[in-house]
């Protein structure tokens, strides 16, 4: 089966940030090169510009507070029937200019360096921002409701973080956020379930999403032994395995 757009893409930006060209990548994936040279070329250009351009103060704190309003949900919602001045644009090029506010605001090692953040790391809302970028250039719903997969696996290892250092404040927040990756999950496979055509990937979806459970619940009731309040995963525990219910209908019970 041929891989997919959005894991080749996150493959090949990877490879840019360890060095790799333009070239190098499109040569290995020769059937997507056509897509893959702007998207390839525009981060390329903003690496390059996050090394060599130190934006004002002021700059950065602005786009900083808009990265955080988008984080929250609470970018403005745009107007509608209001035409660009330049045109339609395509949503790639919308969300590549996101990745290059990002590197212009924390700088490319900075983002690579966020991806292990925890919620009370300075770098956590970095993360949350490239998290943001990687939904949207996925391409479709099942493909994005796969991504949700894997940032759930992301918000599991940081409640058990929190929970061992008893923060039970930033706790809530991550399980709200993890609850929300299920729900668009849930959303996706509601949406998609009477479609034939995309049975086969939404089956694989279904059984990436139990896999990854089974272990996440498992990581989660091993965790109850090393802290100081085990109730609190518990509670986790159970909000996380009926959302996991509801997402996957009665044929799965949990671990």
């Amino acid at each position: 089966m041929a891989e997919r757009f959005e894991n080749i893409l996150d493959e090949c930006l990877e490879r840019l940030r360890h060095g790799d060209s333009v070239e190098q990548c499109l040569a290995r994936y020769p059937e997507q090169a056509a897509e893959l040279a702007p998207l390839l070329r525009v981060a390329e250009d903003s690496q390059k510009a996050s090394s060599a351009v130190n934006p004002r103060p002021e700059f950065k704190a602005q786009a900083r507070h808009k990265l955080e309003a988008c984080m929250q949900g609470g970018e403005p919602k745009p107007e509608r029937k209001k035409a660009s001045a330049i045109g339609w644009v395509p949503r790639w090029a919308v969300v590549v200019a996101s990745v290059i506010l990002i590197f212009l605001v924390a700088g490319t090692g900075t983002v690579a360096a966020s991806t292990s953040s925890m919620p009370d790391d300075t770098l956590y809302p970095v993360k949350l921002a490239t998290e943001r970028v990687r939904l949207g250039l996925s391409r479709g719903e099942i493909n994005k409701a796969r991504v949700n997969v894997r940032l759930a696996d992301r918000r599991v290892k940081e409640i058990v973080y929190l929970a061992k250092k008893g923060d039970s404040r930033r706790l809530e927040k991550v399980l709200l956020r993890l609850e929300g990756h299920i729900n668009d999950i849930e959303r996706v496979i509601e949406a998609n379930a009477d479609r034939p055509k995309v049975q086969e990937a939404l089956t694989d979806l279904k059984a990436l999403l139990e896999e990854r459970a089974a272990e996440n619940e498992a990581a989660i009731e091993g965790a109850t032994n090393n802290t100081d309040d085990p109730g609190i995963l518990r509670h986790v525990l159970e909000r996380y395995r009926q959302r996991c219910q509801s997402a996957l209908g009665s044929g799965w019970r949990g671990s």
